[in-house]
């Protein structure tokens, strides 16, 4: 009689099992991975000694069934094994690992390897540019109706003007701990503008040139064509601490403090006819070192590894503008040379905003973004040869900002 009391208050358990919501079984499938490799079996530790082999099998249930899902009164969960209570006997359940188990297992089997996503990290990496320097386009020559001061313009001023154009970036992280490091880079950029004018003869128009010397003839009867060069090359050199400021699950921001030396050229060369062959050319230079300080914040908005970042730094820069110019005539030699040098602050705001994607790990990461800097204080081609047009040669009115902008692709290797 006693065995059929013990057997049937152990289905009646189990049945109540099965009325646990599917939510909480997975749920607690999720927290117990450890379970082991045996048959089903309701044991029942109360019975007498000659019934201690008393057993049920139960594998038909448990496989549909949500034995692991019990009311807090009614479950005691150990490693591999979940123990029903009743108010005088307890059953003992053991079952082979739910198949459900196996995909957790399998979605997470990267997760305890891999470091969380704020933490700082070793690596290196490359970086794609494709900016366009603004506000340094030069206005090199003007169609007139002339060779007299009286003369007017007729036409389109000609303009080396600057377009898009390819550089890049490269460096590397070394993480000091999960919380900072040292962050290390070098930009290239160089880029070319060329334009050209001719007019045929006898139509009554000539090519007025703008950058020659006011002091010196700047249109004759022969001012049929001009052309122009311009070039700007840049080179810096970035050394960081960055720190974490801020860092959770799928969100991370930092804060950069770091030195920066620049150095930004310059060079202009027009062509004219005038009386012969007239040229002039141009060097400008600026070269600076100072402080930079920045905020940088990135976010996971997926489970996919897709990422969401900004970059916002400011650098201030004490250097020295170095320019010259240079006039010289085929038949007349040189008709103007001056040089100038001033020592200077230029600041230097930067912006990025973009995203990107990570694998699991985090060891391999490629981001793309819009990029934009504005360089104050500088002085540029345009500037320096509008002011020796009409100022002759002083550094008065000569404050201009340049700024770049445009696209950036960055691969990065971690470890």
């Amino acid at each position: 009689m006693r065995k059929i009391l013990l057997a049937w208050a152990a289905t009646t358990l189990v049945v109540s099992a099965q009325q646990v919501s599917l939510a909480q079984s997975k749920r607690s499938i999720k927290e117990d991975l450890e379970l082991p490799s045996r048959s089903a079996v309701a044991r029942i530790p109360d019975a007498e000694e000659d019934e201690s082999g008393l057993a049920l099998d139960f594998e038909s249930i448990t496989e549909d069934s949500d034995y692991e899902s019990i009311a807090p009164k009614a479950i005691k969960r150990k490693p591999g094994r979940t123990q029903l209570t009743a108010a005088e006997d307890s059953v003992l359940i053991m079952a082979d690992p739910d198949p459900l188990v196996e995909d957790v297992r399998t979605e997470t089997v990267c997760a305890p390897n891999c470091p969380e996503f704020w933490e700082h990290r070793s690596g290196v990496w490359g970086e794609y540019l494709f900016w366009r320097p603004r506000g340094a386009d030069v206005t090199y020559a003007s169609t007139v109706d002339g060779t007299l001061a009286t003369s007017v313009p007729v036409g389109d001023r000609s303009v080396a003007a600057f377009k898009y154009d390819s550089g890049f970036r490269a460096g590397a992280n070394l993480a000091l701990d999960s919380c900072s490091s040292i962050t290390a880079g070098y930009t290239w950029f160089q880029t070319s503008a060329n334009d050209s004018i001719n007019l045929p003869g006898g139509g009554g128009s000539f090519i007025a040139a703008e950058t020659v010397h006011p002091n010196t003839i700047n249109v004759a009867a022969d001012s049929l064509s001009a052309s122009a060069i311009h070039d700007l090359r840049l080179q810096m050199a970035d050394v960081n601490y960055k720190g974490l400021i801020w860092g959770e699950d799928n969100t991370a921001i930092n804060s950069i403090v770091g030195v920066r030396f620049a150095n930004l050229e310059q060079q202009f060369g027009a062509v004219y006819s005038i009386l012969g062959t007239t040229t002039v050319d141009t060097n400008i230079s600026f070269r600076g070192v100072g402080p930079r300080f920045g905020l940088e914040g990135e976010r996971l908005v997926n489970c996919h590894g897709f990422m969401v970042y900004s970059k916002a730094n400011v650098n201030f820069l004490v250097g020295t503008c170095a320019a010259d110019f240079t006039q010289t005539n085929v038949f007349a030699g040189t008709q103007a040379k001056t040089a100038l040098q001033d020592s200077r602050i230029v600041t230097i705001p930067e912006l990025e905003l973009g995203g990107g994607w990570q694998n699991c790990s985090g060891r391999f990461r490629i981001t793309a973004g819009y990029y934009i800097a504005a360089w104050f204080n500088m002085l540029t081609t345009p500037e320096y040869l509008g002011t020796i047009r009409t100022t002759q040669n002083t550094f008065e009115s000569q404050i201009k900002t340049l700024t770049l902008d445009g696209l950036t692709v960055r691969a990065e290797a971690r470890y």
